[in-house]
């Protein structure tokens, strides 16, 4: 099994901090696919991994992906496997609360009742055989939304999904596991994946943007980052039994970070947060520019 991620910097300090070591300490095979072209796109994580899918991996091979900026692991490769064979789908993505990038369009699209506590595909980890996946992305060079009737009629109004959203992997993968279900399952559970960014009701909330800016603009001192450090120390007192933690939010990220800095993180964090233990290898980095 290997973990694969995509970075354009190689000191950002979440991956350094947090993924790298996490990895070192639970014996994760951990490959660094290190953009240097300038300009990086979440868009171009395809192009990327399936360059690497093709080059380098066996069509067997299991792999599980992962953001770099924002996640870390809390459970090994055995403990990966063994929940990763009670799916039924050969890949299986993390779930999320909210519907991004598409808002209240994401709930529509569904043709089932949602699924609680997470009804919605997050892209930032994922599992599958080499081979799957690389097949998916063949078949679907860019996003499946003329198979959806709603997406169709919204084109009719100069409402272009593909456009709007070119920006983001989640929309690519959220229409594509829509249209193969029986490829691809979602862990609403979060028994291998768990997002623990805040839940919200529709992600371009005008609370929720106003909250982003005001961080953006005053950092720390931002009413809306004291409160998602607040939210976030609470929910960590319960230790999560997911295998992949993902903080999808740029106030969680840091908090997380400032939680570290400050020795607050708990036990069942700081488990994962320390040094590699003697003999344990670094990361396999590959560097990739797009051609």
């Amino acid at each position: 099994m290997k973990v694969v991620t995509i970075a354009s910097d190689l000191d950002q300090p979440f991956l350094q901090r947090l993924l790298i070591p996490s990895c070192g300490i639970l014996g994760l095979d951990l490959i660094i696919l290190h953009s240097t072209q300038e300009g990086f796109r979440h868009s171009d994580k395809r192009s990327i991994f399936t360059d690497y899918l093709a080059r380098h991996a066996d069509a067997d091979e299991l792999i599980v992906f992962t953001d770099a900026y924002d996640t870390l692991f809390i459970r090994g490769e055995q403990h990966i496997e063994d929940l990763y064979t009670s799916f039924s789908q050969p890949v299986v993505f993390g779930a999320e609360a909210g519907s991004w990038p598409l808002g209240a369009l994401g709930f529509a699209l569904l043709d089932t009742p949602p699924i609680y506590p997470y009804p919605f595909l997050n892209s930032g980890g994922f599992v599958g055989p080499a081979g799957v996946l690389l097949d998916l992305y063949n078949r679907y060079p860019k996003p499946p939304s003329e198979r959806f009737e709603l997406l169709e009629k919204l084109r009719l109004f100069d409402y272009d999904t593909d456009e709007r959203y070119a920006f983001s992997d989640q929309y690519y993968w959220t229409l594509v596991q829509l249209v193969e279900g029986g490829t691809v399952a979602l862990d609403h559970k979060a028994l291998l994946f768990e997002n623990l960014g805040p839940r919200v009701p529709d992600v371009w909330d005008l609370k929720i943007l106003l909250g982003h800016y005001e961080f953006y603009a005053q950092d720390r001192k931002a009413a809306s980052y004291r409160e998602e450090r607040e939210r976030l120390e609470e929910l960590l007192r319960t230790p999560s039994q997911a295998a992949h933690i993902h903080f999808s939010n740029p106030m969680s990220k840091a908090a997380v970070l400032d939680l570290l800095d400050e020795g607050r993180l708990p036990d069942w964090l700081r488990e994962v947060t320390g040094s590699n233990p003697p003999g344990a290898s670094g990361p396999t980095i590959l560097s990739h520019e797009l051609r």
